[in-house]
């Protein structure tokens, strides 16, 4: 497994310690663990013209209502898959590998 970003057909953007699920050969699906929605804010000061403003990603638990920490989705839900810039996945895995989650039995 490893951490990915994914774009969905919904337009959802996550990032998630991903594993492609396979059969015959080719990829039917993905396996995702600690799935996160990325969201970017902008950071506001009280001299904002004198400092350049900070943006700042943020992560929200994707299935918010679910208890489950894994999911497989289809592959023809998912548009990109790509490799998140180093700082982006530093900090996921700072998050996420303190308290590693099962995964689904295959």
């Amino acid at each position: 497994m490893s951490v990915l970003l994914l774009m969905l057909r919904s337009g959802e953007e996550l990032i998630a310690d991903t594993k492609e699920l396979e059969l015959e050969g080719r990829v039917i699906g993905f396996q995702l663990t600690n799935p996160q929605v990325l969201s970017l804010s902008r950071a506001s000061t009280l001299n904002e013209e004198a400092e350049e403003s900070k943006i700042s990603v943020n992560f929200s638990k994707w299935q918010i209502y679910s208890e489950d920490t894994v999911f497989r989705i289809p592959a023809d839900w998912v548009v990109t898959v790509c490799n998140p810039i180093e700082s982006l996945k530093t900090s996921y895995e700072a998050k996420f590998n303190e308290h590693p989650m099962p995964t689904l039995s295959e």
